[in-house]
């Protein structure tokens, strides 16, 4: 294993970005690596490394942060529980569905 492809303890409890966890660290990497496999496969960016050695080299470059979900942030179940309301749509809005309809045939 080359030297470029290790990221040491002490560089990850040394760093502000993770505040010195070594699970943040690895989480951060993993997200990024995964960002830049996903630009590489819809073709925006030619992979020359792998996307796991850029994302260490970009933490050990101090290029990584991690956001912090808010308490306005939206999580997951507030979209399913938005999704699971179904609003009735008015009847204006079916009139203009139906003379828009009607105006295409």
């Amino acid at each position: 294993m080359a030297e470029s492809q290790r990221v040491y303890l002490d560089d990850i409890y040394a760093s502000e970005e993770c505040q010195g966890s070594v699970f943040r660290a690895v989480v951060m990497m993993a997200h990024e690596a995964r960002f830049i496999n996903n630009q590489s496969k819809q073709g925006y960016i030619q992979l020359t490394q792998k996307p796991t050695t850029i994302a260490m080299n970009r933490f050990k470059e101090h290029k990584l942060t991690m956001v912090e979900k808010g308490v306005n942030d939206v999580t997951e179940d507030a979209v399913k529980a938005a999704a699971a309301v179904e609003v009735a749509p008015t009847a204006e809005a079916v009139a203009e569905a139906s003379d828009a309809a009607a105006d295409a045939f």
